[in-house]
């Protein structure tokens, strides 16, 4: 089956994130501390998120030994920030997206996929690309984890 790529235009949100520096040895825990400290700060603010949470990856190019991410948590409305919490606006704009059914661990031909769409297509990258974890993987096995994979892209 042959998977559904397609361009769609993506709303900017405002969002309170934890930017910092991992590896895929090191990721599951940084990102359970790292959502552990976003929804305690929204808790703290008295603030339900706004829609599911996600992560930014930021390129060039990915290294599984070092790279840079952004957990974050959409909110209803800007706020502040604290600490090492920041809250900004994450711009839209169009995105290449499809969705990837199955544990995080196969993930990675998605992304050959998309790149391959960009690239046929005449489009270039534009920013961070984006997972949006839309179940818990607490919740349900990990063939069922469903995750929207969006990447902002431009006319090359």
């Amino acid at each position: 089956m042959e998977r559904k790529i397609e361009l769609q235009e993506q709303p900017a949100l405002n969002v309170v994130g934890k930017r910092f520096r991992t590896s895929m040895d090191r990721i599951q825990g940084d990102i359970g501390a790292g959502y552990g400290a976003l929804f305690g700060y929204l808790g703290e603010m008295g603030e339900q998120p706004g829609g599911m949470p996600f992560a930014l990856y930021f390129g060039p190019e990915f290294n599984p030994e070092d790279f840079e991410m952004e957990l974050c948590v959409p909110v209803n409305r800007p706020l502040e920030g604290r600490g090492d919490i920041i809250a900004h606006e994450v711009p839209g704009g169009p995105a290449v997206v499809t969705m990837y059914k199955g544990p995080y661990s196969g993930i990675e031909p998605v992304y050959a996929e998309i790149d391959a769409w960009v690239k046929e297509n005449g489009y270039e990258y534009a920013g961070p690309f984006r997972e949006v974890y839309l179940n818990d993987p607490g919740q349900v096995p990990a063939e069922e984890l469903l995750t929207e994979i969006s990447v902002p892209v431009s006319r090359a």
